[in-house]
């Protein structure tokens, strides 16, 4: 990939320091840990051109899931792994390595996987694990649909949110513990479904990005000094609600 390329095309040092920096706010609660990791794989998914599909896996003391992701294929490479227990998300959550392979190299170190996640159109991968003062939590995953799709740039850029991320997630854990953090987190997931629902109907009418649609719910939430997830639900109800002219 042509990094020197990519940073004319607007991701300087101090570019990235923004985005960084804009993800570091205290966070109050797990729907809070929630909406920061949503916020930092659609991040990921808009400045890391061979990321095509993100998501972020949490795999702690038995306990394994996806807690955010950019899209459906996302859901079905994670499964694959969980499923065949091999993969690149579980290997840099569970050795605490980088790592960033493709396909053809990954037929003999993880065949299933990667006859299942040929399939999905994913040829590319790159997952860096996420650490906590608890040790490491679970791992932040980029796929591609080219072959070599991530360089040392794009480690480097994820390491970055990485890092974010897990002293998010972190802090949190020091008012509870991990284990609390992962279950509450998981709950959490389950409420952001109608956000995801909102941020995808206003993105198809308003021409938004994943960014700008969180962004509308979440000034609304702060006029009607409400919880984001409400006026979300709101606004997905009020969307699909049959209009009796039709």
């Amino acid at each position: 990939m042509d990094t020197e390329g990519r940073a004319e095309g607007g991701l300087t040092p101090e570019r990235l320091g923004e985005i960084v920096g804009s993800l570091g706010r205290r966070i109050e609660d797990t729907d809070e840990l929630g909406e920061l990791l949503q916020r930092s794989v659609d991040l990921a998914h808009d400045v890391i051109r061979g990321a095509d599909s993100c998501g972020v896996t949490i795999d702690y003391d038995g306990t394994t899931y996806t807690a955010v992701y950019t899209d459906s294929t996302t859901l079905a490479v994670d499964e694959m792994q969980y499923e065949t227990g091999e993969g690149p998300c579980l290997e840099a959550s569970r050795t605490d390595t980088t790592i960033v392979v493709d396909c053809d190299s990954t037929e003999q170190r993880w065949p299933e996987f990667a006859a299942a996640a040929r399939t999905e159109g994913v040829h590319s991968f790159l997952a860096s694990p996420i650490r906590t003062l608890d040790g490491v939590i679970g791992s932040f995953n980029l796929y591609g649909s080219s072959a070599d799709a991530f360089d040392d740039m794009d480690a480097d850029i994820l390491d970055s949110l990485t890092t974010t991320v897990g002293r998010a997630i972190g802090e949190h854990a020091r008012y509870t513990d991990a284990t609390t953090t992962v279950s509450g987190l998981r709950d959490a997931m389950a409420r952001r479904a109608p956000i995801e629902q909102a941020k995808g109907i206003l993105m198809a009418m308003r021409g938004l990005d994943a960014d700008a649609a969180f962004d509308v719910l979440s000034r609304e939430a702060q006029r009607r000094n409400v919880r984001v997830r409400e006026v979300a639900a709101d606004f997905v109800r009020d969307a699909t609600r049959t209009d009796p002219a039709g």
